[in-house]
This record gives structure tokens, sequence and C-alpha cells, in this order.
């Protein structure tokens, strides 16, 4: 199986292929980061699964989704987004999105994205289908979000993905290895604010952080982003 993601920041583009490699399912991972390069991919490469981003630079992930519905091109969707808003969910759900993933979310919730879309191909492969077996899939797909593992409390409810984006950005400019103060300067932001940010980065496997030893005064701690 191969998987195609449609993402233009090239590091929320790490975050979805270091969780695709650590799953070990797909033998190819492609990456396209506009719609136009997508439709290119699609032509040349087999795809069986397409994790899509909504609000893309150049193209729109939804009117995307529609031309491929249109074409009855045979590809599962799952929808990764910051796009939050009840209008968006509803027309990605109705386009036949396996799962709407909205950004920040941890990597057990992602595991069980893309378990719904091996169950559902499971179930469906063969010429006929059962009852029970559509029955499934329906109550599958409608308990998801229930199921759903949410992210830490405590990191939760200061999480913005406005916010989250733009700390993305800065990390991959700043000089490696960081401090939480360089971070919090180059970005704009309060410590406080970064603080979380950084933690919940670093619980997600993306940030490693050392002891920087000096000649002179305190050892401090340091972060790097894992590449």
């Amino acid at each position: 199986m191969n998987v195609l993601i449609i993402e233009d920041d090239p590091m929320v583009e790490f975050i979805h292929r270091n969780y695709l490699e650590k799953l070990a399912i797909f033998e190819e991972i492609y990456s396209a980061d506009t719609v136009d390069d997508a439709q290119q991919r699609l032509s040349e490469k087999q795809v069986d699964l397409i994790l899509l981003d909504i609000h893309l630079k150049e193209g729109n992930g939804l009117d995307f989704l529609t031309q491929l519905r249109a074409n009855r091109t045979e590809v599962e969707v799952i929808l990764i987004t910051a796009a939050n808003e009840t209008n968006s969910v509803q027309t990605g759900l109705h386009l036949g999105a396996i799962d709407y993933l909205i950004k920040p979310f941890t990597f057990e919730r992602f595991q069980q994205s893309i378990q719904q879309f091996q169950d559902k191909r499971r179930q469906l492969d063969s010429s006929q289908v059962s009852q029970d077996t559509i029955d499934r899939l329906l109550n599958s797909s409608q308990q998801a979000p229930k199921d759903a593992a949410p992210p830490a409390i405590e990191l939760d409810k200061g999480l913005s993905n406005q916010t989250m984006d733009h700390i993305f950005k800065v990390i991959d400019e700043i000089h490696q290895p960081f401090t939480i103060q360089e971070l919090a300067e180059k970005c704009g932001l309060s410590h406080v604010s970064v603080r979380k940010y950084i933690h919940y980065l670093e619980n997600l496997g993306q940030l490693k952080s050392e002891t920087i030893y000096t000649k002179v005064g305190r050892p401090y701690k340091a972060f790097r982003y894992i590449k």
C-alpha cells in the first residue's frame, strides 16, 4: 500500500511522515505541497490513501476532494487540518473522508485513524459484503470521534492551531539547539506560552532536550529539532 501526504508546511509534513514510518504499514510515502503537485503524483503513482490538508497555499483540499469524487478516483482520504468549522467537517464527511483530524492531535489518535482505514479496506476486500460488515463499517465511522484519545489535559487547554503553526515555522529556521527564551524572542511570544508548545512537541518526539555545559555559569537546557 502507498500513501500520499498533501501538506504545504514542511514541519507538519515531517510529523505525518514520521508517524507513518513509525506504523510501518505503507510501502511508499509520497508528498505533495500543492493541488497540482498532488494531481501529478496520482497520475504517476498508485496511491491507496491520501492525508489531505484543507487550507493549502496553492489550492483547497475540499475542492480537490470534490474533484476526486467527481472523477471517481478510487482512493481513501483522511482530512488532517486546522479547519474546525462545522461546514468544513460536514463537507469533508459528505465527500466520503474516512476521518477528520484537527491539528494538533496525538500519535494514538493518528494511529486510530489509520486503523480505521485498514479495517475498511479489509472488510471491503471481496466481491460481496454482508449486512453485518456494512453495519460494522458504519458503526466504526460514527463512533471514531467518541473513542478518540484526546491530548493530555495540561497541553490541550493552552494550545492554539495558529500559534502552533507559527512556532513550527520558527523552529524550522532557528539555530539548533535553541533555548525556550530564544524561541520565545523569535516568535514574539511569552516564555510561559512557548514552554507549553515545547513540552507538547517533546512529548511527540519531535524535539529532544539536551543540557549545555559552559566554562562559566550554570548549565542550561536546550532543544533540538529531530529530523
